[in-house]
């Protein structure tokens, strides 16, 4: 058989098992409307479908992408206080410590929610979620915080996400729809009792009821209008901001939330990252991946350093806004290029770039010369400024003082000096990240209105909610995850108690079947060309998978077996994760 044949007899056959399974899903004998719906299988969706489908609820879960997991597979770790984690490496911690730890540093979070969290997170996140097979294997540093509490899996937070996955899929009365995007609540007499939503990938629409409606749909910060029009009044706007947040954080949960009578608190507190550099992949030019270098200096666009780039995020947030424009360059050189690091791309470390860097060798991405006065030429910056800062910058390192910004000072190791070319400058932006405020609910994670009482049939989760507004103004490390559990786990409960029949319909484990044809073994991953041609709704996780998949030359059968099933396949997710 040529190449061209098989293709399109690969082509054929993918768009046949698509379509067969979107056909499956339809012409099925549909089951009764479920207790709930959830809409978003992320974190914190995930985790109130565990809750409830352990207690026999029925259970909807949609999500816009072909996955779940949402936001938190690219994320890090859990702000967890007093855990066994804690207890073996020799921390001493409590619920008070963190309390005061957490309120001065965020300076207005909710003192309710924060005092709710530092006193349930051990059983309700580190208890609950280890009894999953979720695996904690330190607790580190982080900013905020007097001891360390920012919690860790082995790996990124995917290993946190894919163990509560896993135990939804094995419950018999929670299922799944995916590629499938909530258009509108229906809202019935006041009560919120179903949604309307849109098959993506074949633009079909329908209406599915439910006693009850979870919304865990994530922020807004990738809509960049949203976020300039609530931005935070005691920062000025930047003039230059990059989304560095979800495909799916547009605020559609915001939105039907509003349009049900839903009240929004703190809608203007945004975490906002310092460090993105526009990804080279993104045509728009207006994504980016999060990126840093600890050697190197950071200079506006007048060639002078501005703040102390080893200070606190968010005293350089705020040094970073008032510059004109608000951009910086890092500046470095061939010593310390090891140091560069990039997270958000899994690309940057493909084995078949060779012996070229792919950011830092990308004329796109990165400005390199052997001189200064030529890499100023290159990205834009005054000469002789540039080379005067990076000198007086090496005056100070000999004499271990650093007068313009404390960065280092006597006692201090010595810093590297900028003196081997070829140096680099790579142009950062602050770049959006996490909600931290949103949606207001109660305890239960009921949804509630501007007078403070409950929209009924609604309840929300997750980042819509801000985090429950803890991290106030200023946001901390593993209080973005833990929040998100600890809401669906609200919200799971509380729903459970209202229609939970556990006794009635025990939670036997099931086995559902992603069947896949044999002769994809065979195929040569080249057949993707005509299917990754152009976007198309409903594919962007089959388009980007499946492109690092043509990249990398990847087999087929290293993520596809025959007669796979769900439980066993999310196992390949760390092929890119």
């Amino acid at each position: 058989m040529n190449h061209r044949l098989r293709t399109l007899l690969f082509v054929a056959l993918v768009g046949w098992l698509g379509a067969a399974l979107i056909a499956s899903q339809a012409s099925a004998p549909q089951p009764a409307a479920p207790d709930v719906i959830v809409v978003g299988a992320g974190l914190s969706g995930l985790t109130a479908a565990v809750d409830m489908g352990r207690a026999g609820v029925d259970v909807l879960v949609i999500d816009m992408n072909s996955v779940a997991g949402g936001h938190a597979v690219l994320a890090g770790g859990v702000a967890l206080v007093g855990t066994p984690v804690q207890e073996k490496a020799g921390i001493r911690d409590s619920p008070d410590l963190a309390y005061r730890d957490w309120m001065e540093w965020t300076e207005d979070g909710d003192p309710e929610w924060t005092r709710f969290y530092v006193e349930n997170s051990r059983a309700m996140i580190y208890d609950w979620a280890t009894a999953l097979g979720v695996e904690f294997v330190r607790a580190s540093e982080a900013d905020g915080n007097s001891v360390p509490r920012f919690h860790f899996t082995k790996g990124r937070a995917l290993h946190l996400v894919m163990p509560i996955f896993r135990t939804a899929l094995a419950l018999p009365t929670v299922s799944f729809r995916w590629n499938t995007r909530v258009e509108r609540l229906v809202v019935t007499n006041g009560r919120v009792d179903g949604v309307v939503v849109r098959q993506l990938r074949t633009g079909a629409t329908e209406t599915l009821r439910a006693k009850s409606t979870v919304l865990a749909t994530g922020g807004f910060e990738s809509d960049l209008k949203r976020v300039l029009a609530n931005w935070t009044p005691r920062l000025p706007k930047p003039d230059s901001l990059l989304i560095g947040s979800a495909i799916s954080a547009t605020g559609s949960g915001h939105d039907m939330a509003s349009a049900a009578g839903a009240a929004m608190r703190r809608i203007d507190r945004h975490y906002i990252y310092i460090d993105g550099m526009v990804d080279p992949r993104d045509p728009a030019g207006t994504h980016a991946l999060t990126a840093g270098n600890d050697s190197s200096i950071w200079v506006n666009a007048q060639g002078t350093r501005f703040t102390n780039e080893h200070g606190y995020d968010k005293a350089i947030l705020a040094d970073l806004v008032k510059q004109k424009p608000s951009t910086y360059w890092m500046i470095f050189d061939e010593a310390t290029k090891a140091d560069f690091g990039v997270r958000g791309a899994a690309w940057v470390s493909n084995p078949r770039q060779g012996g070229a860097h792919p950011i830092l060798d990308n004329p796109k991405a990165a400005s390199k010369a052997d001189t200064l006065e030529e890499l100023a030429a290159q990205a834009g910056l005054p000469a002789a400024a540039l080379v005067e800062t990076v000198n007086r910058y090496n005056g100070m390192i000999e004499d271990l003082e650093d007068q313009d910004f404390r960065r280092f000072q006597p006692g201090d190791l010595r810093p590297p000096r900028i003196r081997t070319p070829p140096f680099y400058a790579v142009r950062m932006y602050p770049m959006t990240r996490k909600n931290m405020g949103g949606v207001a609910i109660d305890r239960q994670a009921r949804v509630l209105n501007q007078q403070g009482q409950v929209v009924p049939g609604l309840h929300a989760v997750g980042e819509i909610t801000g985090s429950v507004g803890i991290n106030g103004s200023h946001g901390l490390d593993g209080l973005f995850l833990g929040p998100a559990i600890l809401t669906g786990r609200l919200a799971g409960m509380s729903l459970a108690k209202t229609y939970g029949r556990s006794a009635e319909r025990p939670a036997a484990p099931v086995t559902r079947s992603m069947s896949v044809t044999p002769s994809l073994r065979t195929m040569n991953v080249d057949s993707l060309t005509p299917l990754l041609a152009r976007p198309r709704d409903g594919y962007w996780h089959f388009e980007k998978v499946h492109g690092l998949v043509r990249e990398r030359a990847y087999e087929c059968t290293r993520c596809h077996v025959p007669q796979q099933v769900d439980l066993a396949q999310t196992n390949v997710c760390a092929n890119c994760h």
